[in-house]
């Protein structure tokens, strides 16, 4: 249909009488037809969002011998005579070299 004909109303209407358990993510043409970004990619993004999955960080991953592990420790922050680890350093030895 046109632009404004209510396509979009209608089938967010449809999603709230389904109930809360239907998602319902609008999406917009020139959003998925962008030469910035792969359609893919677009529709993964709402598929994720529609089914609640959240990516929250991505890692890499090294795998290798440790050859090396640095405890760097800190005041205690509850006061006293203690001290508290802050963060280890670990020294890798890959086959791409050493991390």
């Amino acid at each position: 249909g046109a632009p404004g004909s209510g396509k979009t109303a209608l089938a967010l209407g449809i999603a709230q009488e389904l109930g809360p358990k239907v998602p319902f993510c609008p999406m917009v043409g020139s959003e998925v037809f962008s030469s910035e970004v792969k359609k893919t990619s677009i529709l993964m993004e709402h598929f994720r969002r529609a089914i609640g999955l959240r990516i929250r960080e991505s890692k890499e991953v090294y795998e290798g011998e440790v050859i090396e592990l640095t405890v760097e420790e800190t005041e205690d922050p509850l006061g006293g005579y203690g001290r508290t680890i802050s963060h280890v350093v670990i020294g890798l030895k890959t086959t791409k070299g050493t991390e």
